[in-house]
């Protein structure tokens, strides 16, 4: 009878860390990260970009993905054509239009991974003078 017991109860927390694990790991894996940023967060540049990169850590679908600049007050910066890299699939490029003057710039970003699922962020760097 006791050994009876015993048997549920190590089935029972066997399920039950299963399912943690099992519900744990999937919403880990879910979305794509960002890994890398190019300017990087809170960078102050002496001289301007040239494009703005980011690098996941998944493959994301370029088709339902965007990355806007804005500066300080707001105003959209005009970039370029929003490519996949060629050689890395989790890596995602904004050329930039000409030199950026001046000032601080906010990054704001939304992916969607080759699973489907969608994440976004945002993050701000400074060119000086």
């Amino acid at each position: 009878m006791a050994a009876q017991r015993l048997h549920q109860a190590f089935r029972a927390l066997s399920f039950t860390l299963v399912m943690i694990l099992g519900f744990s790991s999937a919403s880990v894996l879910a979305h794509a990260h960002l890994k890398q940023q190019s300017p990087e967060a809170e960078a102050t540049l002496t001289k301007a970009p040239s494009e703005i990169a980011l690098k996941f850590s998944e493959g994301i679908e370029l088709k339902f993905s965007k990355i806007k600049l804005s500066g300080a007050d707001n105003s959209a910066v005009e970039t370029g054509t929003l490519l996949l890299d060629a050689n890395d699939n989790t890596r995602i490029i904004a050329p930039l239009n000409g030199d950026l003057p001046p000032g601080k710039y906010n990054v704001n970003w939304n992916v969607v991974s080759i699973d489907g699922h969608k994440t976004k962020g945002n993050y701000s760097f400074t060119v000086k003078p």
